[in-house]
């Protein structure tokens, strides 16, 4: 696999719930044997409490992720490794944290969130993927982790929508939006090589250094 532009070996998968952000990661990882950074939603102790009251648990959730996102991010940095991350810091506070929390606790939260920016290099590239409510819907009752069944569609839509508003105002990194419906890059291999190769073209569209020199 030839070797990325100059800046940060780190490359994001940034979307919606179960858009297939974690199963596009691994494929990534596994097939550029990079290192892969999963999200770390199966060890927050709040999403529980969260899916059950996001108003009362939105703070302790959005908190929890944004400290493991910068301790992953800072990892990843410090290594200086390729490596594929499963969702970014600047989607916990800029879609999630935006849409979830009241002034009050947005406040203590974005002063957090920003003085964490202060340490973290932009990655190389962040792959937005996107679908309709009604295939995030279908995918997260497939998967069927138990508490998410409250999640609900329009709950989908209104994260749909800041997804979109935050994916066409993103300036931090060069972001290639994905659009996966009608797509299963998991059960066809066509579809997962045209995903990987628009990926690619976009990841080595300004090729000016190697990884390794």
């Amino acid at each position: 696999m030839r070797s990325p532009a100059l800046g940060l070996p780190l490359v994001a998968v940034a979307g919606n719930i179960s858009v297939g952000k974690s199963t596009l990661a691994e494929i990534l990882a596994s097939r550029w044997n990079w290192l892969l950074f999963k999200e770390p939603e199966v060890s927050n102790p709040y999403l529980p409490d969260f899916y059950r009251e996001p108003q009362r648990w939105a703070i302790h959730s959005q908190m929890f992720f944004l400290l493991e996102r910068y301790k992953g991010h800072l990892g990843l940095q410090e290594k200086n490794v390729p490596a594929v991350m499963d969702r970014t810091i600047y989607e916990d506070a800029e879609v999630f944290a935006y849409l979830l929390l009241d002034s009050r606790d947005w406040k203590t939260y974005r002063n957090f969130y920003n003085l964490a920016l202060r340490r973290l290099k932009p990655p190389r590239l962040v792959v937005y993927l996107r679908a309709s409510p009604e295939t995030l819907i279908h995918r997260l009752k497939l998967r069927g982790r138990s508490y998410e069944r409250g999640v609900s569609i329009d709950y989908l839509t209104k994260l749909n929508k800041r997804y979109d508003e935050w994916a066409n105002s993103f300036r931090r990194a060069p972001l290639l939006k994905v659009d996966t419906d009608g797509c299963d890059f998991v059960r066809s291999l066509k579809d997962l090589e045209s995903i990987v190769n628009m990926i690619e073209e976009a990841l080595y569209s300004q090729e000016s250094a190697t990884l390794f020199p």
